[in-house]
């Protein structure tokens, strides 16, 4: 069975590799592997068949002699015996401890243990496909930021099984349906539409689903959002999302909003709490935002609030010291951004980027994508945003912009502002070049370059990740916590680069079979139509 699963592997990368390099030599390895490729498919759908929640017995093992980096961003432990038991870190000893002859001993001499990573904005729609690749890129923990009743109601599944002990998929945390005031996103499932009347509604359906938080859009009154920060608190629910345009990014802070995505929202976000004519911007995007809910026309509302002129105004009236009142009333209230930079990076906006000194498509993950994605983002990426095309004069406004957040975002840093990991990761054919799992290592990257020290950006994804949720079981390596751990073979505090070197995956002390998981990848990536279930 895992004879077959590696040569599945091998011999499909190379003729993926074939068919972008036009390679003679490539195509004919292809044909050679038509010929073992039947038998190789019945041991693979045989092994699909097995129960979703299939788990071997608990394992017990030692890592020894590794060098951890606990996830708090304190100096590494060289050194360190780490035993593995029941699904928990049993202990972390600075000698080898007396274990029996059942216990699986790893040499971890000049490897990395890290505590798995959490993507805290990833949008799975409960598809394996996507958990399985979160796993394979070393994320442990996934924050779900929106998905219809139905999706989530498996994503409660899947939740489940994790916390009886099961490594088949990552650790979830999720919003269910995202709650908005009425918008134009009449046909977006993962949105439910809300006022004071039907408010009650809206969170019985999440109290039914067992949501962790309330996710909160963009086109909420400041009555709805209020009344969703009071029933937040009775819920003992944090409220998380995007700040609606109805007031102003301190104020929602202020009044409980527990993480603030992206730029902070679609229109203005940030940078609008931060301009000087804050006032008469807000006024002008709300004006927008009621026309396109009148005429559902979301089109016109983007290219309004995101072209040139407008987003040019926006940073010339750039205000240091309501900047400083920004940063302030984030710290006050112990808000955290998850500034998602990867889903806005200008040098991914490109049929071929190249991001910091590599080609994109070269990436190890998209060896694994489907060729009809990579050719449709090609012909999109330099192109469009949101899905509609914007001149090269809006998109140069545009990356001037990204470029201010990225001053701005050092900025939080340097004042304490928990500057938390994520990608907006969402279905195959989303954000151009940003893929499940493995974007949240390009995401570090760009978090260490906006100002954060390595240890401090995989924090971001570990230890700060989980003070911000409140779970105490989770992303820092101690005593007792779950076993959701990375080993790298190369040091991510010299190069942040090197968390994407990985060697072993653990999911509550499982360990992940990484090999596998992408081979599955592969082969639903080779009928880009049905990627996803």
């Amino acid at each position: 069975m895992i004879f077959f699963a590696t040569v599945a592997l091998v011999f499909r990368r190379v003729c993926t590799l074939a068919k972008r390099t036009s390679s003679s030599f490539l195509s004919a390895l292809s044909l050679i592997w038509r010929g073992t490729k039947a038998a190789a498919l019945w041991v693979m759908l045989l092994v699909s068949a097995a129960p979703l929640w299939a788990d071997p017995p608990p394992i017990t093992a030692l890592i020894s002699d590794v060098t951890v980096i606990d996830g708090l961003g304190e100096a590494p432990l060289l050194h360190r015996y780490v035993l593995l038991q029941e699904g928990r870190i049993a202990s972390i000893d600075t000698k080898q401890p007396v274990v029996g002859a059942d216990v699986v001993v790893i040499d971890g001499r000049g490897f990395y243990l890290l505590p798995g990573f959490w993507d805290m904005h990833a949008h799975t729609f409960a598809d394996t496909t996507a958990m399985e690749l979160y796993l394979a890129a070393g994320v442990t923990g996934l924050r779900d930021m929106g998905c219809p009743e139905n999706c989530t109601t498996k994503l409660g599944e899947v939740r489940q099984a994790y916390l009886s002990g099961s490594g088949v998929y990552p650790r979830l945390v999720f919003s269910g349906p995202m709650i908005d005031g009425d918008s134009p996103y009449d046909d977006y499932a993962s949105h439910r539409q809300i006022n004071l009347q039907t408010l009650p509604d809206a969170l019985a359906v999440l109290q039914k689903l067992q949501v962790d938080f309330i996710k909160v859009r963009d086109f909420l009154s400041r009555d709805e959002y209020m009344a969703l920060v009071g029933a937040g608190a009775a819920m003992q629910l944090q409220l998380a999302g995007h700040v609606p345009i109805s007031l102003s990014v301190n104020e929602a802070v202020r009044s409980g909003l527990s993480t603030v995505e992206h730029e902070g929202s679609l229109f203005g976000g940030l940078l609008l709490a931060c301009s000087s004519d804050e006032s008469k911007l807000r006024d002008e995007l709300r004006d927008m935002m009621r026309k396109a809910t009148a005429s559902g026309d979301v089109k016109t509302l983007y290219a309004e609030a995101l072209n040139a002129g407008f987003v040019d105004r926006l940073l010339n009236s750039y205000d240091p010291n309501k900047a400083d009142a920004l940063v302030q009333a984030f710290v006050d209230s112990d808000a955290a951004l998850v500034p998602t930079l990867v889903m806005l990076e200008p040098m991914l906006r490109s049929a071929d980027p190249e991001f910091n000194g590599r080609r994109k498509v070269e990436d190890e993950e998209f060896i694994d994508a489907p060729d009809t994605l990579i050719s449709g983002w090609r012909e999109t990426a330099g192109k469009e945003v949101l899905g509609q095309p914007f001149s090269d004069l809006d998109r140069a406004a545009m990356a001037r912009q990204y470029n201010q957040v990225v001053k701005l975002i050092g900025k939080m840093h340097r004042a304490g502002v928990p500057i938390l990991a994520g990608t907006d990761a969402s279905f195959p054919d989303g954000t151009p070049w940003v893929w499940p799992g493995y974007s949240l290592h390009d995401e570090l990257e760009l978090l260490v370059s906006a100002g954060l020290a390595p240890s401090e950006a995989i924090a971001s994804a570990t230890g700060a990740a989980a003070a911000q949720m409140g779970l105490s079981d989770t992303g820092v390596i101690a005593a007792g916590n779950r076993a959701d751990l990375i080993l790298l073979g190369r040091n991510p505090l010299e190069d942040i680069r090197n968390t994407r070197a990985i060697k072993r995956v653990w999911v509550n002390g499982q360990p992940v079979d990484r090999d596998a998981l992408l081979d599955r990848v592969k082969r639903r990536a080779e009928d880009h139509e049905n990627y996803w279930e």
